[in-house]
């Protein structure tokens, strides 16, 4: 199952953006890899090819690595059922490869459909199939899967700890409970099987051979199994079991099974074809062995086409025959082994009977002759080859019935093709173009005749991008021979065919596609019924035509009427020099037509090769009326629906964000209403139909407020549905020539005050598809928005310190409406607290009050708050002003350069939104005078004001690293006004490495208001050396913010999660924990700010006491040499002293380790280790036990005040052995940084040594170390004196006896 995606999203090859982020959280119960029994754990994440590491580290089996990793792909939907994320742990060695202590794999898709499309905090098993059974570890992680459009998840909390909020921090500890323990996961070991038999009519893949097929299947994170190669063969046997390990639950569910051709000479086997399972269905039934048929590109370099993205599975490629099967495994393994043969399934023999009768709209600019062959497996069948005319063919010839031999079960039978191929001497023999069935959808006779479009076949020679290939009027049959013995076979004949008068109602179009280059269209529409057509006239520089015509022409069409062609629309661009350009199309069933006036139009998508790609609609209706029957139906005199007169006022504020054109900066803009929809022709008739603002460049060209309102009589029709729209254009008065800079459109239908139709919400924060200046693809953009792309000026050296003074600055800089203006630079300042009220929200108020219940040493900015998930311009219903975006290029008809360009940067047209008109529409009716008169005069209303905007920027969330040790050091750059004059750069209080900032910083800036109101908020990653990266940037409107009662009335201000994008992606790069404060001058002199401050990191000190052990098991013969080390948030070890030689598993250490750290802390994590110490091997691992701290960090910091942990026995396990390993005696006591200053203590047993006092522990005479010979004398003297003394005498009663023989002898 792959991931659908919105078609407006794809680029010209069908791709688009995908991100993947993975969350790494930490690894737990880690089987050791190491000669020590420990492992030094690095985490690896692969996606498609690219892989990302976390830091290692060493000699654990518990760690908490909290890495963030993102990947962006791009990639067609359908590729995306076969991509995965794989999760590896490796043990980390310096010389030697790392060695794989165990992986994960989840499927891209499952995620994607997974609520909110991640997968939060979970944890996994980790397994080793290849190597090791059972499983090698746990590992917890996040996962989130975006495509085009999809909004990121929002996490307040992104603690790490599950369970942090349900612990109790007031209760007494228990050590034994703060010990962090595999998770309780419910899994089930599954051993799927998949049985690979045998296979035939593969495809030739070899040049001077046949082919050296062998199967390869993939599920989760395993590693890729295969049979073995059966060279030179179109017929392999390979009766093999490939064996991969699966658990449940599993968050993997795709099997991937794929059929290759071994090469010799290259290290990249080709594809053939692949197909797909899923476990969940092997899981609750076995697939007994069957037939799959496999599907591929069509003839020719296999390997090239899928390396290139050409997978389109249009030509049966062969087929195996396999079984599934998933069983119950307490430890499942990887591996292939040999089976027997297996029973086939049941054969029958199958009729198909085909009647060819016609097809149309073939291209015949390059190919003549055509005929049509049916295909099923191997078999073929083709009719006779005839000439076309105009495009059209006519064969009436039924092929004789065809017979084959298939399995019973319908479902394994091979796809049925319908290819329809052209040959002319220059190209040969070229397939254009194809219709699939699978049998299932066949399997029945006395079928009625239809008609079907055919699929291109886009790598034969005849393909024309943007081209239909044709339709073809057929009928076919099929089942069983003995099924269709029954059915005689009716000979097929010309049909009778019958005289029709055709009428098309042709009323209006919308958003049809610019053609041109002012970024409008010249659009007129043929109709046409097989090889009879008619046009309607032209409407001029318009993409929402209005015709009210009537086209009819008399037609011969066959009986029954599903024998005739579509009725289709064809829109056209009109060119004066050139062809014509081709806008879009739609079709209707003429048996579907009725002889009656139709009651009322219908709107049809207009699409031009792929119906999914709509390219605006055509309002329209058909009749069909037989000729004998004209008189009872007579044609209406006009089809122009009955209007009312009205008044349209039209309110403009202005124009917001326009970008350059043509590298020129837009100087005085001026805006073009037309209502006359292209209707009239000549200019000078036009004009009574347009009204123009007068040029503006205050205060800005590219932010002018015009501040005008326009009234103009209109004609309204009472169904909403003919409402016919405003054309905009922008021109620019200082440019040379009146050359259209943008265009746009604006539908009255939601201004009917007698229509319930809803406003058209584009006042929502944009995707990045609608950003200003942002290409489709993601592409840098053209030479128009270079001079947008500017860097963020550097911050002045003499920055105001509050707004009087900035006031002061430019009072005499800025005058507007003889009133002083601000500008310039504003830094931050520190005020006093303000105690800030809380709004009343109803119960189903989207906005949720934050209230924290904890006694918090700091003032925290988020209490008593709302919170809106998300930009709270999706919450607010009160919109002050519409908002409608401008337009410029084309998206049909581009020139060869144009493309030329464009599929270098993958863009299909060269249309962008170049800004925004801001305003608002009213239509009245004649009874409505009293509320015209009492419409306020606009500028008076929106005279300009000096505002104040404040900025509060608590967090960023997940952004996007830019540096390449996977993190980023952000810093906020916040900017109003003209050409962002008023702008602040907090870049030397930067944040180095870190993709969660805690900023906590309010930025105060000047703006008009109207003007240029927006408040742009940019995250950029500091580089010392390189120029600084974008890392996102959210946009606020603030007038509309000010002009809205509802955000007014909204006190105190909510927090926002903004969402932060880049032109250089659609997808998300991070969010803003913010929310922002518009203000007055006078408020802003006597509204102090409210304080922000971060959690404050309090200074602490950790101390542990180890007493004693117990019940340690043994590394050497019969004893071990006990030692400590104890580590915090994976920091720096401390290690204690040993005890040597301990041959009863007991230990004496009173040792005291001590951290300083700093509160609140992201990984409370304590780790104990015990080791047996070796003097020329490595030190060996015995146990390990990890403490949660969490619950007792967060009482300390709370209260200020010392906090203890009595002493207590701990039980610590080894993964690699079963049981207990041993004990540890244990104390803890976390004192604040004046509580350790006044009861100082020593590591170890070091001075000062109080709190608690710490004595020699008492170990056995015989713990030494193997060095202190002395300590060995004076040990072995007092524990064997006796026998020295005795083996001493003895030896001289011996020396004595010696010297009196030898005496004796020598006398």
């Amino acid at each position: 199952m792959s991931i659908k995606v919105d078609p407006k999203h794809l680029d010209s090859t069908g791709k688009t953006d995908f991100q993947i982020r993975l969350h790494l959280i930490e690894c737990r119960e880690l089987k050791g890899k190491g000669s020590n029994a420990l492992s030094d754990p690095v985490g690896v994440v692969s996606v498609d090819g690219k892989k990302q590491t976390t830091e290692v580290f060493k000699n654990t089996l518990s760690c908490t690595f909290d890495h963030l990793m993102f990947f962006e792909n791009k990639w067609k939907p359908e590729e995306t059922q076969s991509k995965t994320v794989l999760i590896q742990i490796y043990d980390s060695n310096t010389i030697r490869r790392n060695v794989l202590i165990g992986q994960y794999g989840l499927d891209i898709p499952f995620v994607h459909g997974e609520k909110g499309h991640e997968i939060w905090h979970r944890w996994a098993i980790i397994i080793n199939p290849e190597k090791e059974t059972g499983a090698q570890g746990f590992i917890k992680f996040s996962c989130t899967v975006l495509g085009p459009g999809d909004e990121s998840p929002t996490h307040e909390n992104d603690d790490l700890d599950d369970d942090a909020e349900k612990e109790e921090p007031d209760k007494p500890q228990d050590l034994q409970s703060l010990i962090l323990r595999p998770p309780q996961l419910d899994i089930v070991g599954y051993q799927l099987s998949i049985f690979c038999y045998r296979a035939e009519d593969l495809p030739k893949m070899d040049t001077f051979g046949k082919v050296d097929p062998f199967i390869e299947a993939h599920f989760g994170g395993n590693k890729l199994l295969r049979t073995k190669v059966k060279k030179k063969t179109f017929t392999p046997v390979w009766n093999e079991e490939l064996r991969l390990p699966a658990y449940v639950p599993s968050l993997s569910n795709s099997i991937e099974i794929k059929l290759f051709d071994w090469e010799r000479s290259s290290k990249n086997n080709d594809l053939i074809s692949s197909t797909y399972f899923r476990f969940s269905d092997v899981q609750m039934q076995t697939v007994s062995p069957r037939w799959v048929n496999f599907y591929g590109p069509p003839k020719g370099n296999v390997r090239t086409m899928f390396k290139k993205g050409h997978t389109e599975e249009t030509e049966y490629k062969g087929r195996a025959l396999l079984a599934l099967q998933a069983s119950p495994y307490e430890n499942p393994v990887l591996e292939a082994t040999p089976v027997n043969s297996c029973k086939e399934p049941q054969v029958e023999k199958y009729v198909i009977r085909f009647d060819l009768f016609e097809g149309n709209e073939f291209n015949t600019n390059a190919l003549e002759n055509c005929f049509v062959e049916l295909s099923i497996g191997k078999n073929l069948i083709r009719s006779k080859t005839l000439s076309t005319k105009k495009g059209t063919v006519s064969w009436y010839e039924q092929l004789k019935d065809f017979v084959v031999e298939f399995p019973a079960d319908i479902t394994q039978i091979p796809d049925l093709f319908i290819n329809v191929y052209f040959k002319n001497k220059m190209l040969g023999k070229a397939r254009v173009g194809f219709v699939r069935y699978k049998f299932e959808e066949i399997n029945s006779v006395n079928n009625t005749p239809r008609w079907s479009m055919l699929e291109p076949d886009k790598k034969s020679p005849a393909y024309k991008s943007e081209r239909i290939p044709g339709f073809l009027l057929y009928r076919i049959d099929a089942g069983k021979a003995t099924t269709i013995a029954k059915y005689p076979r009716v000979k097929l004949s010309q049909p009778v065919t019958k005289k029709y008068e055709f009428r098309a109602y042709i009323y209006q179009g919308k958003d049809l596609p610019p053609a041109d280059k002012t970024g409008l269209s010249d659009p007129y529409c043929v109709v046409r019924i097989g090889k009879t057509a008619k046009k309607t006239s032209r409407k001029e520089e318009t993409l929402y035509p209005t015709w009210y015509e009537i086209v009819t022409f008399q037609v011969d069409l066959p009986e029954p009427l599903n024998l005739a062609p579509d009725v289709v629309v064809l829109c056209y661009d009109w060119d004066q020099i050139g062809g014509d350009d081709f806008l879009g199309r739609f079709s209707v069933k003429t048996s579907q037509l009725s002889k009656r006036f139709p009651p009322a139009p219908k709107w049809y998508d207009l699409w031009v090769d792929d119906p999914s790609i709509i390219y605006g609609s055509v309002l329209a209706s058909f009749q069909l009326v037989p000729v004998e029957e004209i008189s009872a139906y007579p044609l209406p005199k006009s089809i122009a629906p009955e209007f009312k007169d009205c008044l349209l006022q039209v309110s403009v504020v202005g124009l917001r964000g326009l970008l350059p054109f043509k590298m020129s900066r837009i100087k005085e803009p001026y805006i073009e209403f037309d209502l006359s929809q292209g209707t009239v022709q000549k200019d000078k008739e036009r004009k009574k139909f347009t009204f123009t603002t007068e040029p503006s460049a205050a205060p800005s060209g590219s932010n002018p407020n015009h501040l005008q309102v326009f009234r103009a009589p209109v004609k309204i029709p009472l169904n909403h549905i003919f409402a016919s729209s405003v054309m905009l254009r922008v021109f620019d008065k200082k440019s040379l020539g009146k050359k259209t800079i943008a265009t746009g459109a604006i539908s009255l239908a939601q201004f009917i005050p007698w229509a319930n139709v809803p406003l058209e919400n584009v006042n929502l924060p944009p995707i990045v598809d609608t950003i200003p200046g942002a290409t489709k693809d993601g592409e840098p953009l053209d030479e128009d928005t270079e001079e947008e792309q500017k860097e963020i000026k550097i911050i002045p050296d003499e920055i105001p310190i509050n707004i009087e003074e900035v006031n002061e600055e430019f009072e005499d800089a800025i005058v507007f409406d003889n009133r002083p203006s601000a500008g310039g630079f504003v830094g931050m300042r520190t005020i006093p607290d303000v105690d800030p009220q809380r709004p009343q929200f109803s119960d189903d108020d989207p906005l949720e009050i934050e209230d924290n219940e904890d006694e918090d040493p700091f003032k925290d900015p988020k209490k008593g708050k709302p919170k809106c998930q998300h930009e709270l311009e999706h919450e607010l219903k009160d919109i002050p002003f519409l908002e409608y975006e401008l337009s410029r290029g084309k998206v049909r008809g581009l020139t060869f350069f144009e493309k030329m360009f464009r599929d270098k940067s993958l863009n299909p047209n060269t249309k962008r939104v170049v800004g925004k008109f801001k305003g608002n529409f009213k239509i009245y009716e004649e009874t409505d005078k009293e509320k015209i008169e009492a419409e306020p005069n606009l500028k008076d209303l929106f005279r300009p004001k000096r505002m104040v905007v404040r900025a509060y920027i608590l967090r960023g969330m997940s952004l996007v690293p830019k540096d390449p040790n996977g993190s980023s050091d952000p810093f906020i750059v916040v900017s109003t006004g003209k050409d962002d004059e008023f702008n602040f750069s907090d870049r030397e209080n930067y944040h180095p490495k870190t993709l969660r900032p805690d900023f906590y910083k309010c930025y105060e800036l000047p703006c008009f208001i109207p003007g240029n109101s927006e408040l742009k908020i940019s995250v950029y990653d500091y580089d010392k050396i390189t120029s600084d990266d974008l890392i996102g940037v959210t946009t606020i409107d603030l007038e509309n913010r000010w002009f809205c009662d509802e955000w007014k009335n909204m006190n105190p201000k909510p927090i926002e999660y903004r969402t932060l994008w880049a032109p250089t992606s659609r997808n998300p790069q991070g969010k803003l924990e913010m929310w922002i404060e518009i203000l007055t001058e006078e408020e802003a002199r006597n509204t102090p700010k409210t304080p922000l401050e971060a959690p404050k990191p309090e200074s602490f000190e950790l101390r542990a006491v180890a007493w004693n052990t117990k019940d340690v098991v043994f590394k050497d013969k019969r004893m071990s040499d006990i030692f400590i080390t104890c580590q915090l948030n994976e920091g720096k070890r401390q290690k204690s002293d040993i005890h040597w030689r301990s041959t009863d598993g007991n230990g004496a250490f009173n040792w005291r380790f001590v951290f300083p750290l700093q509160l609140p802390t992201r990984v409370p994590r304590f780790k104990f280790q015990l080791w047996d110490q070796d003097i020329l091997n490595p030190n060996d691992s015995i146990a390990e036990a990890v403490l949660n701290l969490h619950s007792f960090f967060k009482k300390a910091y709370r209260l200020k005040s010392e906090q203890n942990i009595k002493k207590q026995w701990i039980d610590m396990f080894h993964p690699n052995f079963q049981g207990k390993q041993g004990s540890l005696e244990l104390q803890i006591d976390l004192l604040t940084e004046a509580e350790a200053l006044a009861k100082p203590v020593g590591k170890g047993r070091k001075e000062p040594n109080d709190h608690p006092h710490l004595d020699q522990p008492i170990r056995p005479l015989s713990s030494i170390a193997p060095w202190r010979v002395d300590k060995w004398f004076k040990f072995g003297w007092k524990k064997h004196r006796g026998k020295v003394f005795c083996c001493l005498c003895s030896c001289c009663v011996c020396a004595i006896i010696i010297i009196i023989v030898l005496a004796k002898f020598a006398i």
